[in-house]
């Protein structure tokens, strides 16, 4: 998209400004920011879900009904910000436009949306029937009757992703009656953020297409004055895990995590790095379902053997980087 006004300093939005507002600019490049890493992070998770699903239905061994894992469907409730992920999910995840889907309460304002194939309607009960990842980017003043809407309708394994940075995720949780639930917490560290453009509409894919940029909002080593709660990783891993169990005994749900990982045999993970001792009864007994709302609110196994493995660390970082690169989520399969 082209700015006309680029190098019209009396058409740019600081002209307006008086002195004491000029000193809140920086809250613009905040914004930008915010967006920007919390639109890569929901991105960088759809794609190792997706993964995971293609690979578990490429397994051999598995019943008819495991192989049938279809491909992740993700549902977006809320308008301006869930058009940005819904844009930034389309282009770069792989998953492909019919399996992405917009309620708003104004779909017509979705044109260029529906001109890219994703489907867009005001029916929240419909969409949180059918999708496995269910993104939240409404308003907090709709977040009640949104959470009215799909409550009945979300299904045991649906992910419930909030960006919605008001609402703890404990309340959420008790609104949905949900524990499948992810909400990143992000902080702002400083204001060293005022030098980034502001980000004009649809412009998120663009932006993380430039390597420093999305380097800066990778979770481990953000840069660009936003940090992410550390409990965002292990849930992002521990829902990971969940979703191999619903299909997999627990050997194979775990060896499936690791070559996710692609972690080697000698720092491969194993079910005391992610339940609780007494939970450790046999390599037989099944892996427990975890409250992805407990794991980031509570010290867990896989937190503290995160803060004590580089290697792990490392492994993250390498995952990360290369699925937010353009066509980076392309032919990236694991073996199985």
């Amino acid at each position: 998209m082209f700015d006309l006004t680029k190098n019209l300093h009396s058409l740019q939005f600081e002209a307006g400004l008086k002195e004491e507002e000029k000193n809140l600019i920086h809250l613009r490049s905040r914004s930008a920011a915010l967006t920007e890493s919390s639109c890569a992070h929901a991105l960088s998770y759809c794609q190792l879900a997706q993964r995971l699903r293609t690979n578990m239905s490429k397994l051999s061994g598995l019943s008819a009904n495991a192989r049938a894992v279809r491909e992740l469907s993700v549902g977006i409730i809320g308008g301006h910000l869930g058009q940005q992920l819904a844009r930034v999910i389309e282009e770069s995840s792989g998953i492909n436009a019919r399996n992405i889907k917009v309620s708003s309460r104004r779909p017509e304002a979705l044109a260029q949306l529906s001109a890219m194939g994703i489907e867009c309607f005001y029916d929240n009960q419909r969409l949180a029937s059918w999708a496995d990842v269910l993104f939240l980017c409404c308003l907090p003043s709709h977040l009640l009757q949104v959470c009215a809407d799909i409550k009945t309708h979300l299904s045991h394994h649906c992910i419930v992703y909030s960006l919605i940075a008001t609402v703890p995720v404990h309340r959420l949780a008790r609104l949905l009656g949900h524990t499948s639930i992810l909400r990143p917490a992000y902080q702002f560290v400083s204001c060293e953020t005022g030098s980034r453009p502001h980000l004009p509409e649809h412009s998120v894919a663009t932006a993380l297409e430039d390597v420093q940029q999305t380097t800066a909002t990778c979770p481990l080593t953000m840069s660009s004055g936003v940090r992410i709660g550390a409990a965002w990783l292990p849930a992002v891993l521990y829902s990971l895990l969940n979703m191999c169990c619903s299909v997999l005994p627990p050997e194979g749900a775990l060896d499936l995590l690791n070559q996710l990982l692609r972690l080697q045999p000698d720092s491969a993970l194993s079910a005391h790095h992610l339940i609780s001792q007494s939970s450790v009864s046999t390599p037989l007994r099944p892996l427990p379902w975890i409250s992805l709302v407990d794991v980031q609110s509570k010290d867990t196994p896989l937190s503290r053997h995160l803060m004590k493995s580089p290697v792990l660390m490392e492994c993250l970082l390498a995952l990360y980087l290369p699925t937010l690169t353009p066509g980076g989520s392309k032919n990236q399969e694991i073996s199985s």
